[in-house]
């Protein structure tokens, strides 16, 4: 059986001394432009310049098919050279191949370029949705989602959680490729890579120091989730012993639903994540009674405990002064002269309001 070039236009036969001018010599795989010729149901004809026609048909027609169907005459394309040679005299090409890699270009561009991308979910599983992306079919798992389209179903019920998913397609949804593995064409994408690089941005701007407004999101055992008003996609926490200057047992006496707080920022620990106080925009009560002291008054005291190097006084609630071991002749005589829940008369050396202690010696020695 002999074989026939499909009916086409006068084919543009290579030259025999195609070798000896002045462009790259062309070989398998070569990447060439080329102008759409003819398209027959069955192949596409297409003029490579001084290579002379390129032709796609048989099972890369079909391949390609999708492709094609948008092609008109004159169209500039890019294709891969199968064979720079074939019976016909024409040059075997690909379309489909420099598609796809100009496809998986445009993805690897999203990634190192962190760009968000709208796709269309065209079907769902148990474990995530399909979304289509630019001719592309990605995959957004759960565990990517965020809050809006997480599928929360009471109990796990995976047929209810698959039927929430179903209930996405149709949808556009805003994503990020966050993995791409072009051998195997998996597309992975994420919601939430979107909401942490904005919060990433907010918090950049933030700094310990500064004051927000926000209102209570949740209570946990060691304190609370704030929702910051201004930035409602940002979720900071408010540490149990920063509710108060008092202890606290329960949050729910301090912090109401719905009801918005101003809070300081305490600290911003390296995930980004912000640590509220509120009771940093109060004074310390301890500090309140600390300034109605003065050097050289006369308090009375209470031993209250022994220290190495001295012992701590009660002079009242929450607020405590220390006397030195040196004042009693060093530690063992000092504990030889006076005890425990003893009461003295002191007076007042210094007050140091960041170590919130007060200093003493005893008016009179013992």
């Amino acid at each position: 059986m002999v074989n026939q070039t499909p009916s086409s236009p006068q084919v543009k036969k290579r030259p025999t001394w195609w070798h000896n001018m002045d462009v790259p010599r062309l070989n398998a795989n070569s990447i060439v432009e080329a102008k759409v010729l003819k398209k027959t149901p069955r192949s596409l004809y297409l003029d490579l310049g001084p290579y002379g026609t390129g032709l796609i048909w048989g099972a890369e027609f079909a391949r390609s098919a999708k492709n094609i169907e948008n092609l008109k005459e004159g169209d500039v394309v890019r294709v891969k050279v199968l064979e720079p040679e074939n019976e016909f005299g024409m040059v075997d090409v690909s379309l489909q191949d420099t598609f796809q890699e100009s496809q998986y270009q445009w993805v690897k561009d999203l990634i190192n370029n962190n760009q968000t991308i709208v796709g269309k979910v065209v079907g769902a599983n148990r474990g995530g949705l399909l979304i289509k992306i630019n001719d592309l079919q990605g995959f957004l798992p759960t565990s990517q989602m965020t809050e809006k389209h997480f599928p929360r179903v009471e109990g796990g019920d995976k047929e209810k959680i698959l039927e929430a998913l179903e209930g996405l397609i149709g949808q556009d949804i805003e994503v990020k490729v966050i993995n791409f593995n072009p051998a195997l064409g998996k597309i992975i994408l994420s919601e939430k890579k979107i909401e942490e690089d904005a919060i990433k941005d907010i918090v950049d701007k933030l700094k310990v120091g500064d004051e927000l407004e926000g209102t209570l999101n949740k209570i946990t055992s060691g304190g609370a989730i704030i929702t910051v008003k201004d930035y409602p996609q940002l979720k900071a926490f408010l540490p149990l012993e920063e509710a108060s200057w008092t202890p606290v047992d329960n949050l729910e006496d301090i912090l109401k639903p719905n009801q918005t707080y101003r809070f300081q920022i305490a600290s911003i620990n390296k995930n980004k994540e912000i640590i509220l106080s509120l009771r940093s925009l109060e004074e310390d009560p301890v500090i309140q009674k600390l300034k109605q002291y003065q050097p050289q008054q006369v308090v009375r005291g209470k031993i209250y405990k022994f220290i190495p190097f001295g012992a701590l006084v009660q002079i009242d609630n929450d607020v405590f002064g220390f006397i030195h071991s040196s004042e009693f002749g060093g530690v063992e005589a000092m504990q030889q002269k006076i005890s425990l829940n003893q009461e003295l008369d002191f007076v007042i050396d210094t007050i140091n309001l960041n170590e919130k202690r007060i200093n003493l010696h005893l008016k009179e020695a013992l």
